[in-house]
């Protein structure tokens, strides 16, 4: 274990210090775990329990219809509650394991099952009571399931969640009395104060939840040649990619000895640290100046190429699975430096939607053509099969080619 973990020399300069978080015992550990990785799964495939059998008793077909129905309750749609988990039914769970950081076979072990059942009951007894109802409002049944999650791990829920607030919305709140009084005092009349909103992080959770729910609404996503709403395709394939990060992340993090999830989200929480200063300016930057000083700064930081890419896909479905855009940017940013050009849809979708950074739609579409010209030489990532690189590609150029919204510059002449 000693021998896997890269030492950096004390001489090294700052930045190559704030580098050096990007290893630490997450990267080191998957050097190690390589070696043992196709043991443990073996151990693992032994151990987990299964409801494959000769027969279905009643007492197991009622458990498997609990689960159904505590699936569907929390989103994993697997359609028609009949105590029978065939294919969509795995599918679920295999979705539901993946948001949780579980391992993923879509095969419920005891603790899993129990969390499911048990967070479904206590969903319908206290989903209306306050902090729950203000979480079930905001980010849905996944986000009740994610709280509780939390709660488990020994993460407190806060006491009072504000409700996520429509941005294109103004408050109706008045104007405190004493600051009216102060500004008619000072300049002899009321400065207008018209209450906009606070604006408000932005939920990747809430967005792709409202995209799932209209995908279903509308019998499926988008497929090549049926791009009716660019927008709404590329939001589709986003929400996709996200889950397929989620999944990835998982299958890695179940290789990782004597970790639990908390100290996973804690080294990425390094690893956004230590991009922070590659962040900047993001938005308006072009992508090949980012991935440039981005390798450069992989390659000063001494960790293996192969760790770091590792390390970038875990808190990339870290990112998404604890909701937090700017790891989840910053993730995506190391691994398409790190030579995953395909990860750059990533970037482009949180660029366009401003996830964990500000606006940028020009950089998004380089982006984006970064990302497609990488899945279309071979080198995919993230489920870009032929069927999604096509929706993707119809979808940017139709976007790309809608009118742009009026922009007036207002005259300063004084004419």
């Amino acid at each position: 274990m000693a021998a896997s973990m890269v030492v950096v020399p004390a001489q090294r300069a700052a930045a190559d210090e704030a580098a050096a978080l990007i290893g630490g015992a997450l990267l080191g550990g998957l050097i190690v775990n390589e070696v043992h990785k196709n043991k443990q799964r073996q151990r693992q495939q032994t151990t987990r329990k299964t409801y494959q059998s000769s027969g279905v008793s009643s007492a197991q077909r009622q458990q498997n219809r609990e689960v159904q129905t505590a699936l569907n309750y929390f989103g994993y749609n697997v359609g028609t509650v009949d105590g029978s988990l065939g294919r969509r039914s795995r599918a679920g769970i295999s979705h539901f394991q993946a948001d949780m950081g579980y391992p993923i076979d879509g095969y419920l072990d005891d603790h899993e099952r129990g969390f499911l059942l048990a967070s479904h009951q206590r969903a319908l007894a206290s989903a209306h009571v306050a902090p729950y109802n203000q979480i079930l409002a905001s980010q849905g049944q996944g986000g009740l399931l994610r709280t509780y999650r939390n709660e488990q791990l020994g993460i407190q829920t806060p006491q009072a969640v504000q409700p996520v607030q429509p941005q294109t919305h103004m408050a109706a709140t008045a104007p405190q009395t004493s600051q009216v009084v102060t500004a008619r005092a000072a300049t002899g009349a009321a400065l207008p104060n018209f209450g906009f909103a606070q604006t408000t992080p932005v939920s990747i959770n809430a967005h792709c939840n409202e995209v799932n729910l209209l995908t279903t609404s509308n019998g499926g996503p988008s497929r090549p040649g049926q791009v009716r709403e660019p927008v709404f395709a590329l939001n589709e394939q986003f929400c996709q990619a996200r889950s397929q990060a989620m999944t990835e992340a998982s299958q890695i993090e179940v290789t990782i000895p004597n970790m639990t999830a908390v100290q996973v989200e804690q080294q990425c929480d390094g690893l956004a640290q230590a991009m922070a200063p590659q962040m900047v300016d993001i938005d308006t930057k072009a992508p090949s100046e980012v991935v440039a000083a981005t390798s450069a700064f992989l390659q000063a930081s001494g960790q293996p190429m192969a760790s770091l890419i590792s390390g970038g896909k875990i808190c990339l479905g870290v990112g998404y699975r604890t909701d937090n855009a700017e790891m989840a940017l910053a993730s995506a940013t190391l691994l398409a430096s790190a030579g995953q050009l395909g990860y750059g849809e990533v970037v482009s979708h949180q660029l366009r939607q401003g996830f964990g950074a500000p606006v940028g739609m020009a950089r998004a579409g380089e982006w984006m053509r970064l990302a497609l010209n990488a899945a279309q030489s071979g080198s995919g990532v993230l489920g870009q099969t032929p069927e999604r690189v096509a929706v993707l590609t119809e979808a940017s150029t139709s976007a790309a080619a809608a009118p742009a919204i009026p922009v007036f510059s207002a005259s300063t002449s004084g004419n």
